[in-house]
């Protein structure tokens, strides 16, 4: 698990998982964290977090995407 203050700058919202939870993509400059499937922290994602700093945890999948976890607003 990974643990970095990074600053948030866009959030694209994808299409549900099957069970009609959203999922988002979060762009961090040149990095980018996806929401896991069926995950209830997407319902804490909001456009007002944009331009803030966030404290992200996230992981790498064997595929190399970056998975979020959790995250809190520093």
């Amino acid at each position: 698990m990974i643990k970095e203050i990074k600053k948030l700058t866009n959030i694209k919202r994808l299409n549900n998982s099957i069970n009609g939870i959203p999922k988002y993509k979060l762009y961090f400059n040149n990095e980018v964290l996806t929401t896991k499937n069926d995950s209830m922290i997407v319902y804490s994602i909001s456009d007002n977090l944009i331009n803030k700093n966030l404290e992200v945890k996230y992981y790498y999948t064997k595929k190399g995407k970056a998975i979020l976890e959790n995250y809190t607003i520093v």
